[in-house]
């Protein structure tokens, strides 16, 4: 007795589509592009969701638990909507004695949100980071996927303020 699986819906516009088919062939094995795709996902929904981890499965031909393990093992991935602006405060231990704690009271206070939630306009979200590997700059700071430096508290308002000043 054969079952044949339902045909998972599709979150993803046609365009993406195509972007996640691509990256099935973009490499001469079609699982080599999955994390690419799936930081496709993370760029465009904000998070990655069990239904857009089950489409990429159906996709890569592979069995959702392996794609749900890849989300869930790298910190690049987020089941939680995160802002557009993804600030990390690393919480590795060389940063935590060089004050992260601190850091991390102090977006909670400015951004008037708890970590891993968005501000109520989505501009933002903050979360403790594992080692972001710039231990001579702790507190490591990072925006989205970039490396900002010593956290402050002078750096987070400058950030805070030029992202808000740019409108996005």
């Amino acid at each position: 007795m054969t079952t044949t699986k339902a045909p998972v819906k599709s979150p993803f516009t046609p365009e993406q589509e195509k972007i996640l088919i691509a990256w099935t062939k973009h490499y001469p094995y079609t699982n080599l592009g999955l994390i690419e795709a799936l930081r496709s996902v993370q760029d465009w929904h904000r998070k990655i969701s069990p239904e857009a981890a089950s489409f990429v499965a159906d996709l890569f031909n592979l069995p959702f638990n392996h794609v749900w393990g890849v989300v869930t093992f790298f910190p690049t991935f987020t089941q939680w909507k995160t802002g557009d602006k993804r600030i990390g405060i690393c919480h590795g231990l060389t940063c935590f004695l060089a004050g992260s704690g601190k850091m991390e009271k102090c977006l909670e206070k400015t951004l008037g949100v708890p970590a891993k939630t968005a501000t109520p306009d989505g501009k933002f979200s903050w979360e403790a980071m594992e080692c972001l590997g710039a231990c001579e700059q702790g507190p490591a700071l990072q925006v989205n996927d970039r490396l900002i430096g010593k956290a402050t508290d002078e750096t987070i308002a400058t950030i805070l303020k030029d992202s808000r000043a740019a409108k996005t």
